[in-house]
């Protein structure tokens, strides 16, 4: 190991070690450890999301602090990359016909990707329904985000005269309403 004070090519000495390999071994120190985790998982998360963006693949990473508290990164999500992965169908056992064990491979990896679109479009069903559920919801709390379409006279006559008797109080306070 170089000491502290070792001279460089120019003759003047050196007052750091400059930048050393880490023996790859666990930690003692449970402060460094924890120090050293946190910055090396942004470290491979960044990694991964460069992996998935150079080279459009879908990845997942998911880690166990030495806390114990679960870290994950996924593209485009750790639910999305997991559910291709377990539904992943293995290739079939190779035989000495490489073009059909290519055929078949290729035939795999379209099926898999047509399970991860599948589920994907599962999941958009489902935002979909809850979103038209939300504005149901809002439909049914505010009259004035319903369509005009689906109200019966009755409710559009008690509304005619809300908005009327609104516009009446406007004009009274001073207000200026077409």
């Amino acid at each position: 190991m170089e000491s502290k004070n070792m001279p460089d090519l120019n003759g003047v000495a050196k007052k750091t070690k400059g930048r050393q390999k880490i023996e790859m071994k666990k930690m003692r120190n449970e402060s460094n450890l924890r120090v050293t985790f946190s910055k090396r998982r942004t470290g491979v998360f960044k990694k991964a999301s460069e992996l998935a963006t150079l080279c459009d693949v879908d990845v997942t990473v998911i880690m166990f602090s030495p806390g114990n508290r679960v870290f994950s990164f996924g593209s485009p999500s750790v639910d999305s990359v997991v559910q291709c992965y377990k539904t992943h169908v293995p290739p079939p056992l190779l035989t000495l016909d490489l073009n059909k064990v290519h055929s078949t491979v290729d035939e795999v990896e379209l099926h898999t990707h047509l399970h991860c679109l599948s589920n994907q479009i599962a999941i958009e069903k489902k935002r979909t329904k809850d979103l038209n559920h939300l504005a149901k919801a809002a439909e049914d709390q505010f009259w004035w985000a319903r369509p005009i379409e689906s109200m019966i006279d009755s409710q559009l006559d008690k509304y005619k005269k809300m908005l009327e008797e609104f516009k009446r109080q406007l004009k009274e306070k001073g207000g200026n309403l077409n």
